[in-house]
């Protein structure tokens, strides 16, 4: 279908993502549609009717569909749903925010897709591939071949999709996460600190999967209970029961239970009260796609200690103090010189904030919006390029 000038553009959404199992990708398709609502585009959201944590019913306005569906994303049936959408609706484009969902044969209209991360690919190239990171990388192989374009949130991952796949995706394919207005007022919001936790603590957000390193926390604060007894460790996240729990093994084996704060499930609310009273942020992340939660804690006004992976890196900008991943002796000095030196702390949030102004869901909406635009423009291109076989 070929958009005339000023009609809105028709775009189908996979926004099944949009569930607490999803952690960052959710996040990103919903702070994504609330921006794309605002431009000239009417959006079919496929969703889950059940969302966890993130308000879905609220997208619902005169620029936005929702249609239910339960079917999983990442399975065979998706790609029936999928399909079933496209010639329900007629969209002029589709938007795939997670790339295990992409139609794997071609669509009948450009299909703009999303590959997060190659953290699978680089476990598997570390520690030996199994059934699953080869169904998961033939997958991820197939998406890149039938998708009109592909996004990814860091130039990291850009890198990581040429070496693992051997596809050299274009500079404008890069589209960097944002960070919503809330982590900007969490320090006036008017929220408590939930009962029980110290008044200093150093707080993590992330799922428990070991490339979060989370047991390198566990460690440093160890090490930083001599000089600040009164120090805590905060960890947000579920435990991924694919994959063992490195961070509550030991805490169990160093018998820190009493000092280490687990939140499995934690709603906006009580996320944004514990980034409103925490002493300082940690992300030790071994490798990442983008890192968002470094962004939602140089917002919310926090000193960052943020790992040295590519990706966290360049979420992170010159707004955090860059520490080696694997090292609990550096990241116990570091955290110690924040905990200790107010002045520092202060730039260190003082610089945070510059950069996470200007991460945008506004911008990211923008940028994705220009490449969906880019590859439909292509695509009536070449359907009314005239074929020389037919004379």
């Amino acid at each position: 279908m070929t958009v005339s000038a000023g009609a809105p553009t028709r775009i189908l959404v996979d926004g099944r993502v949009m569930q607490d199992r999803y952690h960052g990708i959710g996040r990103m398709t919903f702070e994504l549609l609330k921006e794309l609502s605002t431009r000239n585009v009417h959006l079919i959201v496929l969703h889950n009717p059940d969302s966890g944590r993130f308000p879905v019913a609220e997208l619902a306005r005169p620029t936005i569909d929702l249609v239910p569906s339960t079917v999983p994303v990442a399975s065979l049936r998706s790609q029936l749903v999928v399909r079933r959408a496209i010639r329900e609706f007629r969209p002029d484009a589709v938007y795939i925010p997670y790339h295990l969902a992409t139609p794997l044969i071609r669509a009948r209209v450009p299909v703009v897709t999303v590959i997060h991360d190659c953290i699978f690919e680089r476990q598997a190239a570390e520690g030996g591939r199994s059934a699953f990171s080869v169904a998961y990388r033939m997958a991820t192989r197939l998406a890149l071949r039938s998708s009109a374009a592909v996004l990814v949130p860091s130039h990291a991952t850009r890198r990581d999709i040429r070496r693992f796949y051997r596809v050299k995706l274009p500079g404008e394919s890069v589209v960097p996460w944002g960070v919503g207005y809330q982590f900007f007022t969490v320090r006036t919001r008017g929220g408590s600190c939930p009962d029980g936790l110290p008044d200093r603590y150093i707080l993590h957000v992330g799922a428990r999967r070991p490339h979060k390193n989370q047991k390198v926390l566990v460690a440093a604060l160890a090490e930083l209970l001599g000089r600040h007894p009164d120090l805590g460790l905060v960890l947000v996240g579920q435990h991924d029961p694919r994959v063992p729990d490195e961070a509550a093994e030991l805490i169990a084996r160093l018998g820190l239970g009493s000092r280490v704060w687990q939140f499995i499930r934690a709603g906006d609310d009580t996320l944004l009260d514990l980034y409103a009273n925490a002493t300082v942020f940690a992300f030790p992340s071994l490798t990442e796609g983008f890192g968002l939660p470094v962004l939602e804690a140089m917002a919310a006004g926090l000193p960052v200690v943020a790992s040295d992976a590519e990706a966290v890196q360049e979420a992170a900008g010159d707004g955090a103090l860059i520490v080696p991943a694997q090292s609990p002796a550096d990241w116990a000095k570091a955290l110690d010189l924040i905990l200790g030196d107010p002045g520092y702390a202060a730039e260190l949030r003082a610089r945070g904030r510059v950069v996470a102004a200007k991460r945008t869901w506004a911008r990211s909406a923008d940028l994705t919006l220009e490449a969906i635009t880019r590859s439909l423009r292509t695509w009536n291109a070449k359907k009314r390029k005239p074929n020389p076989a037919e004379g």
